[in-house]
């Protein structure tokens, strides 16, 4: 009798431990899966924040992409505009002939007129201009043609632009510094184009920096 009871206590004491090591097991199960599953959760959420970060970056560039397309479209417009009317004004010259014409461009001694992106006239240039011109401002039946050119370095349009901006410094010392009147001057712009030396070479791009001022006589054809 002594002996059964002796058998029961073991076994409950038995299942007991079993269950208690059932119970310690198993929350040592779930804080271990606990501690595996964080770090997991936090990359993915470090990765989500990266990813709304990007999203944001995107869309701000997306946002300058359009502006810069537009403004492009703006200053396309605005080439247009000046193309069609420097090419109806020299569609006028076409019953003209070349009385004179000078080249403002580099030479040995003096340099480049021009400065690598810039449309400022040297002191030099204005004397060769004050030289060329002579009498135009009192002579009423010529009209004078002033062209800018660049070189080949930068954007075409860029090219175009400051080619434009250089020779309108021309023809505004032509009409504020030698009184010629600004309805008898007809200012284009060729940007890089029609080049005159290589320029793979620094004297050749140099130049092609330049204003072609050019005065044209209307022509009289005599008939015997």
């Amino acid at each position: 009798m002594k002996g059964s009871r002796i058998f029961k206590m073991l076994c409950v004491t038995g299942m007991f431990a079993l269950v208690t090591v059932f119970v310690f097991s198993g929350c040592a199960t779930k804080e271990y899966v606990g501690q595996q599953i964080q770090p997991v959760a936090d990359r993915v959420t470090a990765a989500e924040g990266k990813i709304t970060a990007n999203e944001g970056q995107i869309k701000q560039l997306e946002s300058k992409i359009a502006a810069d397309e537009a403004k492009i479209s703006s200053v396309e417009g605005s080439i247009a505009k000046t193309d069609a009317k420097a090419e109806k004004a020299l569609a006028s010259l076409n019953n003209l002939k070349v009385e004179r014409k000078i080249v403002l461009a580099s030479d040995k001694k003096d340099g480049a007129i021009f400065k690598l992106n810039s449309s400022e006239l040297s002191d030099k240039t204005k004397q060769d201009i004050d030289a060329f011109v002579g009498d135009l401002a009192n002579d009423q039946n010529v009209t004078i043609l002033v062209a800018g050119y660049t070189d080949n370095s930068g954007s075409e349009d860029y090219n175009y632009a400051l080619a434009q901006k250089r020779a309108e410094a021309v023809t505004r010392y032509l009409v504020t510094a030698k009184n010629i009147n600004p309805t008898r001057i007809v200012t284009a712009s060729y940007g890089e184009g029609n080049p005159i030396a290589d320029n793979k070479t620094k004297d050749g791009r140099e130049q092609n920096r330049r204003v072609e001022i050019s005065v044209y006589r209307e022509s009289i054809n005599v008939t015997k």
